[in-house]
């Protein structure tokens, strides 16, 4: 996304394990060309900008994906057990965004009641003095 048609996207990188069953998907999407042509599509849609892209490879590590925006904020997306469409399709929308914070936290937290129920809290003495509940009527045969 741009503001004032600047793109904000300042740096993306991707990482993951060449080892691992988890980053399967990525290597895919790495090794298909679908990597260079996502890094293509975004250096021609914003020339003005520069935009760096980089792969690294970690072992033991989940695979990831890292943005960078020029606001300075950073957003990091996992990409565990995804496919290579799904990788693809979450790197586009980091490409997308304009790198604002999410959504802000409750500001009170949790809500508490001054009127606690009518009904009262279940206790194990509910249904009198500790003894289990047993119905008259299913007793009777």
């Amino acid at each position: 996304m741009s503001i004032r048609g600047v793109s904000q996207l300042r740096a993306l990188r991707l990482v993951y394990c060449d080892v691992t069953g988890s980053s399967r998907g990525t290597k895919d999407f790495i090794t298909s060309g679908g990597w260079d042509e996502f890094i293509a599509r975004v250096s021609a849609s914003a020339p003005a900008t520069t935009t760096s892209a980089t792969n690294e490879i970690r072992r033991g590590c989940d695979p990831h994906v890292r943005a960078s925006y020029a606001n300075g904020n950073e957003k990091t997306v996992g990409l565990k057990n995804l496919g290579a469409e799904a990788v693809a399709t979450h790197c586009a929308w980091l490409a997308s965004e304009k790198g604002a914070r999410g959504s802000k936290p409750m500001r009170r937290g949790r809500h508490f009641t001054k009127r606690p129920s009518v009904q009262g809290r279940w206790t194990p003495f509910t249904f009198g003095s500790g003894v289990p509940y047993i119905d008259a009527e299913t007793t009777r045969e």
